[in-house]
């Protein structure tokens, strides 16, 4: 946040379609193009606007004069793809990408009363290269399974994401601009913290002597600091370095961790000579550090972590994922208890992050490469530029713990991604960088390959797998949802076409997954749902129980659909959650107990357990960084009904960060012990009910496991 006084040219803007248009400039002009008013900011397909192409924005505004010492910049938030803006027929510049924020010098362009002009291109890859040589660095924008179209080669590139998306404004700056601020910590043994901050000015005016102050303070704590330095600033551009030493440092943790604490810097910069205030800004930031083993094993602050997490597109047009949307999507991971997201092969809007920052949820981070791309010396050098681009731009965010260069690539691995990689830690060596996100880390059993052949699939869980940054399956929506979705003649019975432009994958759902599709579209809703649901909870279960050994996290893939769609998210695009948000959500607590069925399958005067204690099978995972005491643990076994049949509890206590067996013994198996299912009990679906109390007495944790007891076949 500047100090730097701004004019909003957000507002009605005159907006003309130009062309329909490819990367390869095969442009088709249209035949007397219309001028209508726009919004900006916005995506042109939320302004109604179902193209792909150039457009010109228009808008007059009025200025104040500039006095001497000051300039005028140009400042665009965020514009896709292709950007040339020209003021007063001046040309103030060009700009390719989607997500940078950037500004052109506009002193000299700039009057009284102006006229702007701003042309956009957003063009479609030519068919010949989409989707296997892309050019377009835009990720899932531009190419992606959960996207309009799918891999649908007449469709797959619809509703284009192009656009004035975030807001423009012009700066007026008094001699010195504050471009940008990074922040760096470092932790000392003595447990102090060195925090240094890297401030970018730009100087307008003639050079001379400037007095900085910066003051420190934490964010909802006591805790404040002061520095100051005096800087000769030539005219252009000076990088100037401070640093502070902070005692008794707090440090920013995960929410299962510790508290997300935040610093905030206040920068203030007076001309030395007069003491007259000319800039002056403000960065929020956290003190932290992060390494992550060759194994995967995440360590924060020192302290080992089990990630618990999931990957997200939460929009398919950024314009529309406002401050308020993003904090709710932040709260419902938390209230999953996860404590960390993938932004998955895009770079999202500012407000995200923020609002993982707020609520302690670490952030893998990917750039916005998906799948293939060209493979040619120029497309290397501008995806380095962005690259770097991402880096600068997301740099002073705690919650960013990993750099991803690539979500699977193919012939890029070897030949982009290590220079991809190289970009990313000449601009951060504080972070890890994974130079590409390989299909060795992406195992769906259950939805890809057969359950029952995942020990040999390559795309399968294996004994030594050790983290997994993508699996699941899909699920459909509500029937409420569905008929916001589809048309009534496209819904029931499915018009499958239509649904596979919608990321619907029939082969899966029906060969693989074997889903049944029931005699009604709310039968098929629910049975989809039930499928995934069983699945995230059956396998994360399985990954938390073998925490380290050799499991070092997962990332459920994925969160929430980014347009009205069937994909594999846990919660739709009306953020309605499915089934499977539930599951991920008692699978993913931090404190979680599982009691594992030999069968879901039992008839009357079977024995459940084999005639041992329930309790002797608990396994209890930790994840907090501290031991539980005086827990009070209770199963029980309910009938269809809800009837009480059986009930067994003790107390116990559990270690830090571990999984443990708090009742383990050996014992005999005895049929006279345990659970057996009464001869005359009800058939239907039992309840296997797991329940942990902390020593106050508070619900801590709980859990359920399901069987059916049916007749004999005479």
């Amino acid at each position: 946040m500047n100090v730097t006084p701004s004019l909003s040219l957000n507002g009605r803007w005159k907006f003309t379609k130009l062309a329909e248009s490819t990367l390869d400039k095969r442009s088709v002009p249209l035949k007397n193009p219309q001028s209508r008013a726009i919004q900006v900011p916005a995506n042109w397909y939320l302004e109604g606007e179902e193209f792909a192409g150039e457009a010109l924005y228009e808008r007059e505004f009025k200025a104040p004069a500039l006095q001497k010492g000051q300039a005028a910049f140009l400042r665009f938030k965020g514009a896709d793809y292709f950007l040339k803006a020209e003021l007063n027929g001046h040309l103030l510049g060009t700009h390719e990408g989607y997500f940078q924020a950037f500004e052109f010098s506009a002193t000299t362009a700039l009057q009284g009363r102006n006229r702007l002009k701003v042309w956009v291109e957003s063009p479609k890859e030519n068919r010949q290269v989409w989707p296997h040589d892309k050019h377009l660095i835009k990720g899932i924008f531009n190419h992606h399974d959960a996207r309009p179209g799918s891999w649908d080669p007449e469709h797959g590139q619809d509703h284009n994401t192009g656009g004035l998306w975030n807001s423009v404004e012009l700066l007026i700056v008094d001699h010195v601009y504050l471009k940008r601020t990074q922040v760096d910590s470092v932790l000392l043994k003595n447990g102090q913290a060195v925090v240094n901050l890297k401030l970018v000015l730009i100087n307008v005016a003639e050079s001379g002597a400037y007095d900085i102050q910066v003051d420190f303070r934490g964010e909802g704590f006591a805790q404040r600091a002061q520095t100051k330095k005096n800087a000769h600033l030539q005219r252009g551009q000076t990088e100037v370095h401070i640093s502070q030493t902070l005692k008794n440092p707090r440090l920013w943790w995960t929410w299962d961790q510790g508290e997300p604490n935040l610093y905030r810097a206040s920068i203030s910069i007076r001309r030395s000579e007069t003491g007259r205030m000319v800039e002056g800004g403000e960065v929020r930031f956290g003190i932290r550090e992060v390494r992550i083993t060759p194994e995967w094993k995440f360590l924060l602050n020192g302290r080992p972590f089990f990630p618990r997490a999931t990957n997200i597109i939460p929009t398919q047009w950024l314009s529309e994922y406002t401050a308020p949307k993003a904090q709710r999507d932040v709260r419902m991971m938390k209230e999953a208890h996860l404590n960390g997201v993938r932004v998955h092969a895009h770079v999202n809007r500012e407000e995200f992050y923020a609002a993982c920052d707020e609520a302690g949820l670490f952030v893998w981070q990917d750039f916005a490469l998906q799948w293939s791309y060209e493979a040619t010396d120029a497309f290397t050098r501008n995806a380095c530029r962005q690259v770097k681009d991402m880096v600068r731009l997301l740099y002073n965010h705690p919650s960013i713990i990993v750099w991803c260069c690539h979500n699977e690539p193919s012939h890029n691995r070897e030949e982009l991604d290590p220079v991809l990689a190289r970009a990313v830690k000449e601009e951060d060596d504080s972070r890890f960088v994974d130079t590409a996100s390989d299909f060795r880390y992406h195992p769906y059993p259950g939805w890809y390959w057969e359950s029952s052949t995942i020990k040999d699939a390559p795309g399968g869980i294996g004994p030594d797998a050790t983290f997994f940054s993508e699996f699941g399956a899909q699920a459909l929506p509500d029937v409420s949802t569905l008929r916001k979705t589809f048309r009534p003649k496209e819904l029931w019975p499915p018009e499958w076409k239509a649904w596979a432009l919608r990321d619907f994958q029939y082969y899966q759902t029906f060969n693989v997954a074997r889903i049944d599709m029931g005699k009604s579209l709310s039968e098929f809703s629910a049975n989809s749902q039930r499928y995934q649901a069983s699945l995230l909870k059956e396998y994360i279960q399985s990954f938390r129980l073998r925490k380290y050994k050799p499991v070092n996290g997962y990332f459920q893939f994925m969160f929430v659909d980014c347009w009205p769609s069937i994909t594999w998210s846990v919660v739709d695009y009306f953020r309605k959650p499915k089934l499977g948000y539930f599951a991920l959500q008692t699978a993913s607590q931090p404190l979680l107990p599982v009691w594992r069925l030999h069968s879901t399958r039992f008839n009357r005067g079977d024995v459940v357990n084999w005639g041992k204690s329930f309790l002797a099978n608990l396994q209890v995972v930790n994840d907090y960084p501290y031991p539980l005491k005086g827990l009070k643990v209770e199963i029980r076994v309910a009938d269809p009904a809800g009837k009480i049949l059986f009930r067994e509890g003790r107390t116990c206590g559990v270690p830090a960060d571990s999984v443990s067996q708090p009742f383990a013994v050996q014992e005999r198996f005895n049929h006279t012990k345990g659970f057996t299912v009464p001869e005359k009990g009800r058939y239907g679906t039992y309840r296997i009910e797991m329940r942990v109390w902390d020593r106050r007495g508070k619900l801590a944790a709980q859990n359920e496991e399901r069987f059916e007891v049916v007749p004999k076949k005479f």
